[in-house]
């Protein structure tokens, strides 16, 4: 310990000597260090964080599937999930959620909560016991509309109750159905979504959505999760699913699908994450952990750069009587010293970059939950983290070094100067290991950009892309209508797009049960009076205001648009996009022509006449391509949960407090949410290209400068061992070109090879990229030669500049150099 602990001092005065050396060695290995603890601590929060249940390691998620395995269906209707919770024998428990957003009614201040509705097993499955009150319990899980109870979140009832205690009992109305709080659940947990505000029983779920929807065996809006008994190998637990499939299929679904439920096991934590995010975050890991190994590898050069000036030092020491081991040591623990101090300073880095990794965060990341970006921070595993990683840098590329400098010759290194260099040229060829690290360095370098150039073309691509309506000076929000029927709620809208458009600054406004780029167009069945039924899933379905298509800018290409004729009691009418014109009419006129929609219409009047064909839009993803649209008025069919749309000749969300004081004006009890530009829907649409296209940009950029520093030192090393030959060829005669020639090949052929082995390394890494990238291949040659070029004239540079100070020099003063 004693030995450490002056080993750890003579570190320190080594360092205090060398300021230079030991700034330049700390900032690298802290941009490395920081950036990989910043990507560590969002990726241990979002991703590989234990749920906050009990035994979290036993709970799945039950999916049914179709025969093809890549395509689980989350969702299960009433029926089929009690017939899973009745018979199974390989759970310890069972239950039901749903996710809904319902207006909190009945308050000066309406808002949309989040709400789950659950069955009573849902709390003790996840061991979740109240802070105040009580949850579900079994008598509340027996008879539809029965059990108007609901328990709240510790947020809501600091926010809406102040804390009160006395909160239990008081009445709570969601959509307009009246609920008694009777518990609060403990501080932070948000349900399964991880948004959630408040808990209703299953039981009530008619109630605040349709009637039959328990009893439906086709509605399938519930999720399922589970408790695996102890003992029980998921093996087991797959064999009883196929049984229970097979029984679910013979009773329930035999009259929907021919299909079999093929039933599937998901282990909770793993079922939250949307896929791509996941892979999307690995990958950054990845990238991030190449330029800490740019870092370190400058930090080798440095240290081997360092132990060439000690080689007198240590052939004193060694003279003296100290073994080569004992060198060894001191030698590394001054690399991890450095590494640690490096790692200290790397935490202001880590607390830097994860603000930036929030800022840019993507949205709509989560498959069923919300993910938390903002629950990253440093805690003791990223502060283990840090620690483990600095003193694995500090010793693994610390050992080279230590290695090279105990084994000085002490005869040769007493003969020579304090500087440790020979008389003899040692040209880049002879610095073999430096030159190994320099190869490494250009060659993960180009990795890093090749690939942030291949998600930043991807990204300009999806930029680029035409999404059929014009979102410039849009606003955009949503207006929830509590328990309204379909003619009062068109009857209110008609009321409101009157009075917007009354207010100064607005050009038109409309309504539309689904905005562009939103991903909430439904898939509804249509069939063509006189054909037989269409090969389609379904053809996406909004209800619009007639001054839909001008305010967004979409162009109508055939036949007319809706008016304010277009109303209920008047003949039914349709307008599609030009896809299903294109898909549905390859040969003839649509226009005339009469559909049949799954909307509920009435037997004797179930047709529309198509009236018009408008543009392609995009409601789903941005990289998708349209989808078959059918737009109807909404003055026919219409939805409580409609978008208002409103185009402005101003800043859009300026407009948005005088929107919401018109919709309070006819009805308090309507909450205005999700206000954004439609500049902003597109923005969020691309967000999650945009989030690895910016981050593989920033590590790429900062592993350029850092190999360009790394290039730089081992060059600036290598001329300054060389001027005593530089002064001699000069004397005799060679011309500075000549010398400059002779310098820079060596320079040239290391930057060559670390290209030739970065470009076959790019070649293989990008492929992970593929399922990432939109309209580039993972290897595209323009890219790949582009950023060749790029990275080699930046190393080229770095070595041209030392050189280029070198040629400078008086041969007379360089004949006297060593």
């Amino acid at each position: 310990m004693g030995n450490l602990l002056q080993d750890i001092r003579y570190g320190f005065r080594i360092l205090v000597r060398s300021p230079g050396f030991a700034a330049v060695a700390i900032i690298s290995l802290a941009l490395g260090i920081g950036a990989n603890t910043s990507i560590f601590s969002v990726i241990n929060a979002t991703l590989w964080q234990s749920l906050p249940y009990k035994d979290p390691d036993r709970l799945v998620r039950v999916y049914r599937t179709t025969p093809d395995p890549d395509f689980p269906i989350s969702a299960w209707s009433y029926p089929k999930y009690e017939m899973l919770r009745d018979h199974n024998q390989v759970f310890e428990g069972v239950a039901a959620f749903s996710t809904h957003d319902f207006p909190l009614t009945g308050t000066d201040d309406p808002e949309r909560l989040e709400v789950e509705i659950v069955s009573a097993g849902y709390f003790p499955l996840l061991g979740i016991q109240p802070a105040l009150g009580r949850v579900f319990e079994p008598e509340d899980d027996k008879t539809p509309g029965t059990s108007p109870v609901a328990v709240i979140s510790h947020s809501l009832w600091q926010r809406r109750f102040k804390a009160d205690p006395n909160a239990l009992g008081q009445p709570i109305n969601l959509n307009k159905v009246p609920f008694t709080i009777i518990g609060v659940l403990p501080e932070g947990f948000k349900g399964q979504s991880n948004a959630a505000q408040a808990w209703v029983p299953m039981m009530m779920a008619p109630s605040l959505t349709f009637p039959r929807r328990l009893a439906t065996a086709g509605a399938h809006w519930h999720e399922v999760i589970a408790r695996i008994k102890p003992g029980v190998t998921e093996s087991e637990a797959l064999a009883e699913m196929e049984v229970i499939g097979n029984d679910i299929q013979e009773s329930i679904s035999k009259r929907f699908s021919p299909d079999p439920e093929m039933l599937r096991l998901v282990h909770l934590k793993e079922a939250r994450i949307d896929p791509v995010m996941r892979k999307s975050f690995l990958i950054l890991f990845a990238a991030i952990g190449f330029v800490l190994l740019i870092a370190c590898v400058n930090l080798a050069n440095l240290l081997m750069a360092r132990s060439s000036a000690r080689q007198k030092e240590m052939a004193i020491r060694l003279a003296v009587g100290a073994s080569r081991g004992r060198l060894v040591r001191q030698l590394l623990t001054e690399s991890v010293v450095l590494a640690l101090m490096g790692g200290l300073l790397g935490l202001l880095v880590t607390l830097w970059g994860i603000e930036v990794l929030t800022a840019f965060k993507p949205e709509g990341v989560i498959t069923w939950q919300k993910l938390d970006f903002e629950s990253a921070g440093i805690d003791g595993q990223v502060l283990a983290f840090n620690l483990s990683l600095s003193l694995f840098t500090g010793l693994l590329f610390g050992l080279m070094p230590a290695l090279q400098a105990s084994r000085a010759e002490i005869n040769e290194s007493l003969k020579e100067g304090f500087s440790g260099m020979t008389m003899r040229p040692r040209g880049l060829r002879r610095l073999n290991a430096r030159n190994v690290l320099v190869v490494t360095e250009i060659a993960i370098a180009l990795v890093l950009l090749i690939s942030a150039g291949l998600m930043i073309k991807s990204f300009s691509r999806l930029q680029a892309i035409r999404t059929g309506f014009d979102p410039s000076s849009t606003l955009t929000l949503k207006a929830d209508l509590p328990k309204y029927k379909p003619e009062a709620a068109a009857a209110f809208y008609e009321q409101l797009l009157a009075r917007i458009n009354t207010l100064p600054g607005v050009q038109s406004a409309t309504v539309a049960t689904s905005t562009p780029l939103s991903g909430n167009s439904s898939g509804t069945i249509m069939t063509i009076e006189g054909r037989p039924p269409l090969d389609e899933p379904g053809v996406g379905l909004h209800a619009v205001a007639p001054d839909h298509f001008a305010t967004l800018g979409i162009p109508l290409l055939r036949g007319r648009a809706f008016t304010e004729q277009d109303r209920a009691g008047a003949r039914r009418v349709a307008i599609i996009n030009e896809t299903a014109a294109r898909r549905f009419f390859p040969d003839d006129d649509p226009l005339g022509k009469r559909i049949t929609l799954a909307v509920g219409w009435e037997p004797e009047d179930d047709t529309a006449e198509i009236v018009g064909v408008v543009g392609d839009v995009k409601y789903g993803k941005v990289e998708d391509r349209p989808n078959p649209d059918v737009y109807l008025s909404y003055l026919q069919p219409t939805e409580n949960t409609s978008f208002v749309i409103v185009r402005t000749k101003a800043e859009p969300t300026s407009l948005a407090g005088a929107v919401r004081r018109e919709v309070l004006a006819l009805d308090k009890n309507v909450p205005i949410y999700d206000v954004k530009s439609m500049e902003d829907r597109i923005s969020a649409a691309t967000s999650k290209t945009r989030f690895s296209a910016l981050l593989l940009g920033i590590f790429a950029g900062l592993a350029l400068v850092l190999a360009a520093i790394g290039i730089y030192g081992v060059m600036s090393y290598a001329v300054s061992s060389r001027i005593h030959e530089i002064g001699i060829r000069m004397a005799l005669g060679a011309r500075q070109r000549d010398v400059l020639k002779l310098l820079m090949s060596d320079a040239a052929l290391l930057t060559a090879v670390g290209l030739a082995i970065g470009l076959a390394a790019a070649y293989a890494i990008t492929r992970v990229l593929a399922s990432q990238l939109y309209e580039v291949t993972s290897t595209d040659i323009s890219t790949f030669a582009v950023i060749s070029s790029l990275l080699a004239a930046v190393a080229l540079l770095a070595c041209y500049i030392p050189v280029r100070r070198a040629m400078a020099v008086d041969p007379v003063i360089a004949l006297r150099y060593e």
